[in-house]
């Protein structure tokens, strides 16, 4: 199958946005609704359970051989940790009663890195480009905000995957409960393979993968992608490829030469489209 097409694929936050955004969709409740529990409670009940999760699995990382199965495992038996948390969102309603445009007004306050939005753009310019965005953000009319108000053109173009609240069919806001959707990092290459394979139904193409993301959740789809793009320098994904055996910048070629590429900004991608 002819490979003369492409899928980017974009994480969102801390990829695209200069910082984590997750309080900032929280916050779209929260101004309309003062009453709502403050996100830092969230955050730290969170962090709690992250750190009793990771202090369980360190002996493992520390004493077992690193292969990308066991990365796929650690990562995988984060679910109970990300979906924990999902519950406690919805259980306290947090971003209940809230309408989509508000959501979306909400996100035209996020600001991108500089060059993320002109890197999109070129690869939107190309033939055969499908371009999309992958989150475990909470709302998918906020990234959509977010996207718009940086000047990313054409962005009703761009697929959105995300978790989402639902929305009353009569008043047309959202309700408590988020369904977790991406919660792992195996979620998002069970979204990316599905775009693929769509991309291939309709256009009879195998479309070469770029996928541009920050953190280690990433990583298993960095090392999917044709063309990986680590944005910014984050010390565990680093440390997991080292231990992976995974070198930046050069192809592999037991992989077709696959390449995962540290990019010290977003202006330093153009160069590799």
């Amino acid at each position: 199958m002819a490979r003369n097409a492409t899928l980017l694929v974009l994480d969102f936050d801390q990829t695209l946005t200069s910082s984590d955004t997750l309080n900032m969709v929280a916050a779209v409740a929260k101004r309309k609704y003062p009453e709502n529990r403050d996100f830092a409670w969230f955050t730290e009940k969170y962090m709690e359970d992250y750190r009793k999760h990771q202090a369980q699995w360190q002996s493992r990382i520390d004493n077992e051989k690193t292969t990308h199965e066991f990365l796929n495992e650690y990562l995988e038996s984060f679910r109970s940790v990300e979906t924990a948390s999902l519950n406690r969102i919805s259980k306290y309603g947090i971003l209940a009663g809230v309408s989509r445009d508000e959501l979306y007004d909400g996100g035209r306050v996020v600001e991108f890195q500089p060059g993320a939005a002109t890197v999109i753009h070129r690869f939107m310019q190309a033939p055969n480009t499908h371009v999309c965005v992958v989150s475990v953000n909470w709302s998918a009319d906020f990234i959509r905000g977010a996207l718009d108000a940086n000047g990313v053109l054409n962005s009703k173009s761009i697929l959105v995957a995300c978790n989402n609240p639902e929305f009353d069919k009569h008043t047309g806001l959202s309700q408590a409960d988020i369904s977790p959707r991406l919660v792992v990092a195996s979620d998002k290459i069970a979204t990316i393979n599905n775009y693929k394979q769509e991309i291939a139904q309709k256009t009879g193409l195998n479309p070469r993968l770029v996928y541009a993301g920050d953190s280690l959740t990433d990583l298993p789809a960095l090392l999917l992608a044709d063309t990986g793009l680590l944005v910014g320098q984050s010390n565990s994904v680093i440390k997991w490829c080292k231990m992976l055996g995974v070198a930046f910048d050069q192809p592999r070629s037991a992989e077709g030469g696959k390449t995962l590429h540290c990019l010290p900004s977003w202006e330093s991608a153009l160069e590799m489209i």
